[in-house]
């Protein structure tokens, strides 16, 4: 008896240093995880109206009005920059481009 409780304890003891090790607690079989999705306004992603718009401002413009998703997921508007309204697109990238008119 004294030897399969001496197993069990070691058992449990190895299974809280691994997780002390990796702080995930493990998941049970068929546990889907939720990918991360990058905050919006981060570099490199356009994936709201609001990180369009940090992008747009973050490549120096202002007074950015009109912004609308294009279907092929990108964003457009027009902004200000050295005075002048001009149009911008803001790829799904995070890539803001000033578009000829």
């Amino acid at each position: 008896m004294k030897p399969v409780l001496l197993a069990a304890a070691a058992l449990l003891a190895s299974t809280s240093l691994v997780l002390a090790q990796t702080g995930t607690p493990p998941t049970s079989p068929g546990t889907a995880t939720t990918p991360s999705v990058p905050p919006a306004g981060m570099p490199g992603t356009a994936q709201s109206a609001t990180s369009a718009q940090a992008q747009i401002e973050a490549s120096g413009y202002t007074n950015i009005k009109e912004l609308k998703r294009q279907n092929d997921g990108s964003w457009r508007a027009r902004a200000t920059k050295n005075n002048e309204e001009v149009a911008v697109s803001v790829d799904s990238t995070g890539l803001v481009t000033q578009m000829s008119q």
